[in-house]
């Protein structure tokens, strides 16, 4: 393999698989309401993800020589960031044999968290106008890039997503259930606070 295409292979791994809040919000969501009602939330992950690639492989250019949108993404993403932890923090324990009323984030969420995650941004921003300029692509390859990412990026929503399946059935208890919802909004949190000052 070239080094420009391991490079390329080695920052879709990193950025997809390390914690983000689409990770971090999957594994919490999982957590509480099992993996397959997370589904939606991935599927809204991965539709929002995959637009914004394709939207910043057309602006890249653009893009990278207005840096007030993106410190813009950064502070709306943040606030949004805090939400989600604060709502994870002190969301209600859910039994498996429970029926519950509680909604649950779907597809909007995850779409809409694309918008404002400013790690999305930094990532396809990174991606497009820097990693992958070694190998000189067109448009095209820049959107087919951008397929190969998302397939990335998926793999790890599902592995983030069955992590937190595992820990919904060895934190099956109030109090433990309390205390693994504490530690994920409190991730959550330090991400809304490293995006911040990053």
């Amino acid at each position: 393999m070239a080094p420009e295409y391991f490079a390329v292979f080695y920052f879709m791994v990193t950025m997809c698989f390390s914690p983000g809040p689409n990770n971090i919000l999957c594994t919490a969501h999982a957590a509480k309401y099992g993996h397959k009602k997370t589904i939606p939330l991935i599927l809204g992950i991965a539709i929002g993800f995959t637009t914004i690639g394709i939207i910043i492989a057309f602006l890249s250019d653009w893009l990278s020589s207005y840096k007030f949108i993106f410190n813009l993404l950064i502070y709306l993403g943040a606030a949004y960031i805090f939400y989600l932890a604060w709502k994870v923090s002190f969301s209600s324990f859910i039994s498996n044999d429970e029926s519950h009323e509680e909604k649950k984030l779907g597809l909007k969420t995850g779409l809409i968290l694309q918008l404002v995650n400013g790690k999305v941004w930094f990532h396809l921003l990174t991606l497009m106008t820097t990693v992958l300029k070694p190998l000189d692509l067109s448009l095209k390859g820049k959107v087919m890039a951008n397929f190969v990412n998302t397939f990335f990026g998926m793999s790890a929503l599902v592995t983030w997503t069955l992590a937190g399946a595992l820990l919904k059935k060895i934190f099956s208890s109030k109090k433990q259930a309390k205390v693994l919802n504490g530690f994920l909004g409190l991730s959550l949190a330090i991400l809304g606070i490293w995006l911040l000052f990053s």
